[in-house]
């Protein structure tokens, strides 16, 4: 992981540790209203995360960095895992961390950063004045993976980006886990605010046994991006991506289960909470995708496979404010491909449960904004006689200026056999349906 940043006045916080202090949620209730200005307002920040102000290295300068390889003379450097950053608050100054986990992945599972910057208090913060911060994490965890980041940043004049790349890699084993969660908050009142977040996780099992084989993948993935403007532009990017392959062959009964715990509730969840308070131009790019497929070879069986939960599935939150001529655009995106295959002469049970939820709520802006929902779910099996495949798929968008328009568009698929709503366009579309696939496919609620 790595974040580099050139501002006037920093505020850096990283954490990455295997204890992450138990209240470390507590300040993110309010994380868009809090003012990190001062140092005594920083250490009560910290200390509402339960973070001690005094186990955290102060560097202060023009030049300042935190990681394994300090850049050579004239840098202000540390190795130590938590950092406050201060730039000079008169002349341009460069912040730089590289991050590399404290904790090996693999053994511990777990991957976790916190970044907070400011510069509002700096006296020489102009237009060109840039809080940039990343979170670059890949885990390959055998069985379980946890990857966390977390990103806070404030300017008045200077612009805001920030960016989270999560991937999770997964092969081997009987049972995976694996969950990521990012969340970026950023405000200013002149400058931009801009947010990336990719989120990938890719579960494999391939098992060939004499024996009874039981096979469970289990993934869930949550992003949070809220910005606030006065007059600045917000741009938000957030895609979250789930492959789950399962591959049994044996001489014994086959069980294979992807996303079945309804504990992890939505299996990808998205927030985006974007308000620009005079006339800044808004954009959200919203994308989801699970993707699943089992493959069962048992001669003697019984196979029983099951893909998704009625508790889980996607589902993403668009809301966007802003005044005219300030313009708000979004685009939502959800596609759900759930296949399952068996050879067998024994008995076989497939089950497919796919919800969709999504999303875009605008207020204010012109007749220039634009709002578009789409919803997908592909089921396919071998059509057996215990066989079930069901959805639901609930889809919203809204605008409240007069003239402006909202696009709401709706397909399944199930062996082949599509039924689709939309695309319908207007002030406000609300659709939610039921649909299953077997002998006769079809959505019901339209």
């Amino acid at each position: 992981m790595s974040r580099k940043l050139a501002t006037a006045t920093v505020l850096l916080l990283l954490l990455v540790m295997a204890g992450a202090p138990a209240g470390a949620d507590a300040a993110s209730k309010d994380d868009a209203h809090t003012d990190l200005s001062s140092l005594p307002k920083i250490e009560a920040y910290l200390g509402a995360m339960g973070i001690d102000f005094g186990s955290v290295v102060v560097q202060q300068g023009q030049l300042n960095y935190a990681g394994p390889n300090c850049p050579g003379a004239g840098w202000n450097c540390t190795t130590a895992n938590l950092v406050v950053q201060l730039g000079s608050a008169t002349q341009p100054s460069t912040n730089v961390v590289d991050c590399t986990p404290a904790v090996s992945v693999t053994l511990l599972g777990l991957d976790e950063c916190v970044i907070i910057q400011s510069s509002v208090a700096s006296l020489t913060e102009t237009a060109s004045t840039m809080n940039s911060a990343s979170c670059d994490m890949d885990g390959s965890g055998a069985t379980k993976d946890k990857q966390k980041c977390k990103i806070k940043q404030q300017s008045k004049k200077g612009n805001n980006y920030a960016e989270v790349r999560a991937r999770t890699t997964q092969r081997g084993g009987s049972s995976q886990l694996a969950t990521q969660d990012a969340d970026i908050t950023q405000s200013s009142e002149s400058g931009n605010n801009t947010a990336k977040i990719t989120q990938t996780i890719q579960q494999t099992l391939d098992t060939y046994q004499s024996g009874a084989v039981t096979q469970s993948q289990n993934a869930r993935q949550y992003a949070s991006v809220t910005q606030t403007s006065t007059s600045g532009k917000n741009s938000s990017d957030v895609q979250q991506y789930q492959y789950q392959t399962e591959d049994a062959d044996s001489n014994g009964s086959v069980s294979q289960e992807q996303n079945t715990d309804s504990s992890l509730t939505w299996n990808v969840e998205a927030s985006v909470t974007q308000t620009s308070t005079l006339t800044g131009d808004t954009t959200s790019n919203l994308r989801q995708l699970i993707n699943q497929h089992q493959d069962a070879d048992s001669p003697p069986g019984p196979v029983d496979q099951t893909e998704g939960n009625s508790a889980g599935g996607l589902r993403g939150t668009v809301t966007q404010a802003t005044n005219a001529p300030g313009v708000i655009r979004s685009t939502s995106t959800q596609d759900e491909d759930q296949t399952q295959e068996a050879d067998t002469t024994g008995t076989l049970t497939q089950t497919k449960i796919g919800p969709e939820f999504c999303c875009a709520t605008q207020n204010g802006g012109t007749t220039a904004n634009v709002n578009t929902v789409d919803q997908s779910s592909v089921q396919t099996d071998d059509e057996a006689l215990g066989s079930t495949q069901t959805t639901e798929q609930s889809g919203h968008c809204s605008q409240s200026v007069v003239g402006a328009e909202c696009t709401l568009t709706q397909t399944y698929t199930a062996n082949g056999q599509t039924d689709s709503t939309g695309p319908q366009t207007d002030m406000t579309e609300n659709n939610t349906r039921t649909c299953s696939g077997g002998v006769e496919v079809g959505c019901f609620g339209d």
